[in-house]
């Protein structure tokens, strides 16, 4: 009995802790109809570094896929001229697979099926974001991109007009109904990132624009912003989801803390404004 409600105990300490794994993405709209790829490329690529505009990545599949004719007009001068088109998530040339390979040596891996919760909790605490198709029952297809998981509920940017940032059951990403078109979708297909990509754009730039440095944490480190805060929150969570450390009432674009009492070990930390999360990470703290 004991060991069971140690196990049990375990359990729902990892639970616990996977509700803070939110990983911080841009919303990017789709520019066309057509390009729910492009804004879901985009996005994956902005969170690791490499900054590139939508128009120039169609423009890279118009020039390399074979499986789509994407027309002779550069994407760039005018995206109506046959680059307003589907795309495939893996698997072809000029895919949101070849997308992220050639613009950020992101290397990733299509699998024709969802991913699991246990999968999702991995991806994210991994720092690795993953796209979504969902297919629609009158045909056709939609990408979106999981960066996030809190429990049962799943974090979501979905580049369709006036859509963004969104947080679902794991339920409605299986299949649900959509919220514009009334149609109902499945979660058919997923892209994986596999390679030890950098954790994100502020890890490449050495957190000189946003996050913790240094992190791992000896004595003291700071937490820095790229908005203006006001009345934000610093607040350090255990392994467990367990509030450790709390400082309130920050102004400004940063804030120094120490490590006061805590332990050596594995730490989340998040920096709160309005309810919203700006800075979600972990935080190891050492001795030496």
């Amino acid at each position: 009995m004991k060991k069971l409600m140690l196990l049990l105990a375990l359990q729902a300490c990892l639970l616990f802790s996977i509700k803070a794994q939110v990983l911080n993405v841009t919303n990017n709209e789709q520019l066309n109809n057509q390009w729910c790829w492009a804004g879901c490329s985009k996005t994956v690529l902005d969170y690791y570094g490499f900054v590139h505009s939508q128009c120039d990545i169609a423009e890279y599949t118009r020039t390399t896929a074979t499986a789509n004719n994407y027309g002779t007009v550069n994407c760039c001068t005018n995206a109506t001229q046959g680059c307003n088109y589907w795309n495939y998530n893996y698997g072809y040339a000029g895919s949101i697979q070849d997308i992220l390979i050639h613009f950020g040596n992101i290397q990733n891996t299509g699998v024709a099926n969802p991913l699991t919760l246990t999968e999702i909790a991995a991806e994210i605490q991994n720092n690795r974001l993953f796209v979504i198709r969902w297919g629609w029952t009158s045909g056709g297809g939609h990408f979106i991109v999981g960066h996030g998981i809190s429990g049962n509920n799943i974090y979501f940017m979905n580049p369709w007009y006036g859509e963004g940032l969104h947080i679902g059951t794991y339920n409605f990403l299986l299949s649900g109904v959509d919220n514009t078109s009334s149609e109902t979708h499945t979660w058919t297909h997923t892209n994986k990132i596999t390679s030890n990509v950098m954790t994100s754009v502020d890890e490449i730039n050495n957190m000189e624009t946003t996050g913790v440095y240094p992190n791992p944490l000896i004595s003291e480190a700071t937490l820095h912003s790229n908005e203006i805060l006001k009345d934000a929150s610093l607040i350090v969570y255990t392994a467990c989801g367990q509030e450790a450390k709390r400082i309130n009432n920050i102004s400004g674009q940063s804030v120094s803390f120490s490590r006061g009492d805590l332990l050596s070990g594995l730490y989340f930390i998040r920096l709160m404004q309005d309810n919203k999360v700006l800075i979600s990470e972990k935080l190891i703290i050492t001795d030496n």
